[in-house]
Parts: C-alpha cells; sequence; structure tokens
C-alpha cells in the first residue's frame, strides 16, 4: 500500500493532489491511500464539502517501512514527522528541491503554478479519464494555488490544464468559484492567533539560521490588520519558543495584490526594508505585489543570505 503525503499545514492543492494521485494510482492497479499530516484550511474543508469528498485520513506518523509519495514538497522539514523511518519511492512537487535520500526514487517535478496540474498530465499522459469530480476538485487546486492566475507562478500550461479540465466539470463561472474558494478561506471568524499564523507556515534555513514564513491569502486583508498587535505578540512568542531567527507573517490582498507582512522584531523590519526595499509604518512592512512565497519572497532571501 502506497500513501500518498500531502505537507504539513495543509493547502487545497496538497490536498487534492493527494487524493487525486492516489485514485490515479488505484486505477492503474497500485493500492494507495492519501494521508494529511495536519488540519484543513477553511477554504479546502468548504472545496470537500461542497463536492461530498471525504477528507484524507489524519495522520501524525506511519508504521515504519510504509512505502510513501510526497505530493506538493519535499523537505523533511514540511513532511510527515518520521520521514526516515519510512520508504520514501517518489516526489510530486513543484517547488525548489532540498532533500537528501537514501536511495533512488521516482520524481515529477515541474516549473508550473500547481501541483495538480502536473496529477492532470499524469492522467492523460496514463490515458485514464478524470472523473467529474476530479475534474473539478483539480481545477479548484489549480486556481487557489495560482490566486486565480494572479500569482506570478502560473503559467499558460496552467490555465490551458484548467480550460482542458473545464470541458469535464463545466464550472458556468470559474471566477465566481475562485471567489467562492478565496471567500472560504477568508472567513477566520475568532481563530486563535497561533492556529491563524500557522494555517500556511513554513519553515526555512537562510544563511545557517531557521526562519518561518506564514501567509495568509484573502479577499479580506483588513481582518489580518486588525488584529496586528496579538499577531506582533505571537511572532515573538514563536520566535522565541521554537528557536528561530525570526518569523514572518505575510497578509496577502489577494484582489487588490498587496503584501503587508508583520515580523518578529525590529531587526527582521529592517532585513525587509533592505532585500524588499519595504515601506515601513506602524510595525508592518508593505512589500507592494509580492504575492508568491515560493517565487518572490523566498528567492529574495536567499540571494540576500548567499
Amino acid at each position: 500500500m502506497k500513501h500518498i503525503v500531502s505537507h504539513k499545514n495543509p493547502d487545497t492543492d496538497t490536498i487534492v493532489a493527494a487524493i487525486t494521485y492516489a485514485k490515479l494510482l488505484n486505477k492503474q492497479g497500485i493500492e494507495a491511500k492519501p494521508v494529511r499530516i495536519g488540519v484543513l484550511n477553511k477554504e479546502t474543508e468548504f472545496l470537500l464539502n461542497k463536492f461530498n469528498v471525504e477528507s484524507p485520513e489524519l495522520v501524525e506518523t506511519l508504521p515504519e517501512g510504509t512505502e510513501i509519495v510526497l505530493v506538493d514538497h519535499n523537505e523533511k522539514s514540511q513532511s510527515i514527522d518520521n520521514i526516515d523511518e519510512l520508504n520514501l519511492t517518489g516526489i510530486i512537487d513543484h517547488h525548489k528541491f532540498n532533500i537528501q535520500t537514501s536511495g533512488p526514487l521516482n520524481i515529477r517535478a515541474e516549473i508550473i503554478g500547481s501541483t495538480a496540474s502536473i496529477v492532470t498530465k499524469l492522467y492523460n499522459e496514463a490515458g485514464i479519464e478524470i472523473p467529474k469530480v476530479d475534474a473539478q476538485l483539480l481545477i479548484s487546486a489549480i486556481l487557489s494555488d495560482t490566486l486565480y492566475y494572479r500569482s506570478p507562478t502560473t503559467t499558460e500550461q496552467d490555465r490551458q490544464i484548467v480550460q482542458d479540465l473545464n470541458k469535464i466539470a463545466e464550472f458556468e463561472d470559474l471566477e465566481q468559484h475562485s471567489l467562492d474558494l478565496f471567500a472560504a478561506k477568508s472567513n477566520l471568524g475568532d481563530i486563535e492567533v497561533e492556529k491563524m499564523i500557522k494555517l500556511d507556515y513554513k519553515i526555512f534555513n537562510f544563511g545557517g539560521d531557521d526562519y518561518a514564513i506564514g501567509v495568509m491569502e484573502t479577499t479580506n486583508a483588513q481582518y489580518g490588520i486588525n488584529r496586528k498587535e496579538e499577531i506582533l505578540d505571537k511572532l515573538k512568542e514563536i520566535k522565541k519558543n521554537d528557536n528561530l531567527k525570526g518569523v514572518f507573517y505575510s497578509i496577502v490582498d489577494i484582489l487588490n495584490e498587496e503584501n503587508t507582512t508583520m515580523t518578529s522584531g525590529a531587526e527582521e523590519l529592517e532585513l525587509l526594508k533592505t532585500i524588499f526595499g519595504a515601506q515601513i509604518k506602524d510595525d508592518m512592512a508593505y512589500l507592494g505585489n509580492v504575492l508568491s512565497r515560493k517565487k518572490q519572497l523566498v528567492p529574495k532571501f536567499e540571494a540576500h543570505f548567499n
């Protein structure tokens, strides 16, 4: 049995990729099941409920020797806790690679906007028909990960894949569907602040030190800005408790395509000013049209520290 493993703090792309890739393997006669290692965000929860799709099983670890395939990630810090005890045989991803393995494995990696786009291509290459509900899920993941084509990670392949998938999915209004997804993602209510910060949160090593970058992609940026004081206090607490050099929390206004970032200290604010030319006001950094952690935030940090 292959277990298709999504990443920590799972987003819609990693969950959909795990579900649909496991289905593809099953159709090819290979026993597989998707698993998740974190709580679903509001957008993914909304999507699965809308199409009556069961969420992958939540696990913290898997039995030693279990065969796994990673989707939408490849860094151990973002994966299942006991990954070194498992039999990693494959990775499907669209991020940069930073993993060392004890043996050879199958890797499918592309410069593309969504892991769901890669899974769609795998279906097509296998000559296997995509069911309507899976086409709906795959489109949703692509629209989510590319912010309805606003993200600089978007490629023409993503656009064409969505167009082709929609012949099966039959969405009447893709833009409205994307707005429904973003509205669900933005509906955080009175969520506890640390949970909010860590809904989409990853740790990176820059210049030998660990930094964390959390992202809130939202159609209601003011919600996060209104909680500035408690966010700032929690970022400082996370920095200390998790032994990090710094913590950044970017509020990405999807519709206005703007980034407002809060940090765990004055040194980190100065770092944003140096790296991005950010305007600093009221303990927040305004980064302008910086929407993608993968393509815009992380590469600039890496270039600075290298």
